[in-house]
């Protein structure tokens, strides 16, 4: 695969070494600037539940390669942590190149908002468009005025029922949801910041 992609004139960054100091949460390597990252069919599904939403911290696209097409169920746990996609290990090369297309436009439409003049609506506009449980977590988040508020706290006030496995797989679905919905109203695409560990801040541009 690596001299595939570099056949397409992509530059392929491969590191061990990057990988280890996520797992063991040691001094973070700077990986803002990869626009793509392939997690190899090595990883164990518990290192990709440690790294994954490090790395969908710094937004980068998030594609996850196998060997056997996974349960829908483990696959879906997987995507609630943010893959993006899901590639076979023996992808034809002009496949993958198509499918890093649509991710990089995609990639490059969020960033390039970012350097708009942005302009916001009053708050109750600005939730047009939210499912009921958007609404319910933008006003929680909005409301502690760019301090963390944790992952139980949320899970509280959206469904009352605590700190769950499945709400907390909702709640990575919902806030990675909302963030979408707010990228496309113009806001950057760090608007909600995931704080690694404890839970979310919504900061404040307006």
């Amino acid at each position: 695969m690596q001299n595939g992609l570099q056949k397409f004139n992509y530059e392929v960054f491969v590191s061990k070494t990057t990988l280890d100091m996520m797992l063991c949460d040691t001094k973070q390597p700077n990986i803002d600037l990869y626009q793509l990252i392939i997690l190899s069919e090595s990883l164990s599904n518990k290192e990709i539940e440690i790294i994954t939403p490090k790395l969908k911290d710094t937004h980068s696209i998030v594609f996850r390669k196998y060997l056997r097409e996974p349960l829908d169920e483990k696959k879906n746990n997987m995507d609630s942590l943010g893959i993006d996609s899901w590639i076979h290990s023996e992808i034809e090369m002009d496949v993958l190149r198509e499918l890093i297309s649509e991710y990089s436009n995609e990639w490059d439409t969020i960033f390039t908002k970012e350097n708009d003049n942005l302009h916001f609506e009053p708050l109750d506009q600005l939730m047009i468009g939210f499912t009921k449980n958007q609404k319910k977590c933008f006003q929680v988040l909005y409301d502690a005025q760019s301090t963390c508020i944790s992952r139980e706290d949320l899970c509280n006030y959206i469904w009352n029922t605590g700190k769950t496995k499945s709400n907390l797989a909702q709640l990575s679905v919902l806030i990675k949801s909302l963030r979408k919905k707010l990228i496309k109203k113009g806001f950057p695409a760090d608007i909600i910041e995931t704080i690694w560990g404890k839970g979310y801040i919504l900061k404040r541009y307006y």
